[in-house]
């Protein structure tokens, strides 16, 4: 079966904070060791295939403080001439330039298809009207945001910002904008999250970083919304590609759920650009 993974972070080691790079070196020593240095395109595409996996979508971030700075422009030349990579943009809260005009830099000159957006890694509620151009912006083009929501292991993160509630405002704000609540508010507001998508259709889950093997107890109407629901690995947090993969087509769903999961909904969600 087909594979995208929605949820990727790609940089040599040393662009990683301390905790960060201590976490790899415990869950993933087999990244630390080959990329202390430098990575590759062509490196990351053949361990994608390795584990099972067609496409990829790379994170760029500017979270100094708690993960890694992993810029726009690094992520969108990375990816460049690579269709197995699909890059997907960052807003710099610390950059002075208006998110709005940074959105469109990233997606009219960078080629970004997409945003991911740490509101606890760069201390923001994301609700915070000042967003309310930027994702104007993005809705009118047809792209998406992703969010991290709920807890971290990194330091500095500030979990208050994570609450997947707050995009109940922004969802309300733009019914057109396509929003995906990564890691569905772990672990303590999954109910939060299944309620979002059951109330707003433009509302999935990405799955990174969760045990999938519970999804069904998480979510109890997970074949119902099947089509909300998003594959991503987290690698290189997360080694074992290849067993999540298992772990979801092991999953008491329709097959047609789990091709919604793995791939067609990430298909349909990167078709909607214009």
């Amino acid at each position: 079966m087909k594979v995208i993974d929605f949820h990727l972070h790609i940089a040599p080691l040393g662009r990683f904070t301390p905790c960060a790079q201590g976490y790899f070196r415990d869950n993933n020593p087999d990244f630390c060791e080959r990329f202390a240095g430098d990575i590759t395109p062509e490196a990351v595409i053949e361990i994608l295939r390795a584990q099972g996996v067609d496409r990829g979508v790379m994170l760029a971030e500017y979270a100094p403080d708690c993960s890694s700075v992993i810029t726009n422009e690094y992520t969108a030349e990375f990816c460049r001439q690579h269709e197995e990579l699909i890059p997907v943009g960052a807003l710099c809260c610390y950059n002075d330039t208006p998110y709005v005009e940074q959105a469109r830099y990233c997606v009219e000159e960078l080629g970004m298809r997409g945003f991911k957006l740490l509101p606890s890694y760069q201390f923001f509620f994301p609700n915070d009207p000042a967003f309310f151009p930027f994702y104007e912006y993005v809705q009118s083009r047809g792209l998406f945001v992703m969010y991290h929501t709920g807890t971290s292991i990194f330091r500095n993160t500030r979990i208050k910002y994570a609450d997947p509630l707050l995009l109940d405002d922004v969802a309300n704000e733009f019914p057109g904008l396509t929003m995906i609540m990564e890691h569905g508010g772990r672990p303590f507001w999954y109910d939060r999250a299944a309620w979002l998508i059951s109330r707003h259709e433009n509302m999935h889950i990405g799955i990174a970083g969760m045990p999938v093997r519970r999804l069904p107890e998480y979510f109890p109407r997970l074949e119902q919304y099947g089509n909300r629901f998003v594959f991503g690995s987290d690698w290189p947090g997360m080694a074992d590609v290849k067993g999540q993969i298992k772990r979801v087509l092991a999953l008491p769903v329709s097959e047609e759920t789990k091709e919604m999961i793995l791939h067609k909904n990430a298909e349909r969600i990167l078709a909607r650009a214009r």
